[in-house]
């Protein structure tokens, strides 16, 4: 008789806490099914007012290519330009920097095209490079130099090329430009010797210009001359 009591008294205490926590688990989840009730209500009133409301479904990114061109844009002929301007005669270093801006090693072959006038005519003298391959780490950079003599070349002239980094199969381009001029001359117009001469002094100022002096050497006189101001 004494079982029979403390099952049911068991079973009691068992059925209340199920009862709690059915009733914990309905108050945490009322205000979720209250939102879901009220979205479908506001569905369907669009659905009956003009038709299926559009749904954004989340895009997920699948793509981990963290240095490619742009997907809405072709990538350039020529991801960078140079443009230079010599005399005939100088001997130019043109310097470029290769940087890798993916985040993982890579290798760039490097080279360079014919150098040509307007014409289609080859330069005089053609490009050579100081490296024809760089490694560069994750955000590394590395300077390569492009050396072209001169010598041979006339003023006036306009000479294209390609300077070409290659990974594996695509070639990415420098375009570069040289104009060959007298753009980077410094003239020096010499003065009339008298005005080295004149010792012109006032009552205003007592400015004037040292004359010619000699100066003895070891092979011989030396003529040089001073410019100094006396106040």
């Amino acid at each position: 008789m004494e079982n029979k009591t403390n099952n049911a008294g068991l079973q009691q205490v068992l059925g209340d806490s199920i009862q709690n926590l059915a009733n914990v688990s309905l108050t945490a989840m009322k205000p979720i099914i209250e939102g879901m009730l009220t979205n479908m209500t506001a569905i369907s009133k669009s659905v009956q007012e003009g038709g299926l409301p559009a749904i954004k479904i989340p895009q997920f990114k699948t793509d981990d290519c963290d240095c490619c061109p742009p997907k809405n844009t072709c990538p350039p002929h020529c991801i960078a330009t140079i443009n230079r301007c010599a005399m005939p005669g100088e001997r130019i270093m043109v310097p470029f920097i290769v940087k890798n801006t993916c985040s993982h090693t890579k290798t760039y072959r490097i080279g360079v095209r014919e150098l040509k006038d307007q014409d289609g005519n080859l330069a005089p003298f053609q490009p050579k490079l100081n490296k024809h391959a760089v490694t560069l780490d994750a955000g590394r950079s590395e300077r390569v130099l492009m050396l072209i003599d001169l010598e041979k070349f006339t003023n006036g002239g306009v000479y294209t090329t390609e300077i070409v980094l290659r990974e594996k199969e695509i070639n990415q381009n420098i375009c570069f430009t040289l104009m060959v001029d007298d753009c980077n001359a410094v003239t020096a117009e010499p003065q009339d010797e008298q005005k080295y001469l004149l010792r012109w002094q006032s009552w205003q100022s007592h400015y004037y210009c040292e004359p010619p002096k000699a100066r003895i050497t070891n092979t011989g006189t030396d003529i040089y001359t001073t410019h100094q101001a006396d106040k």
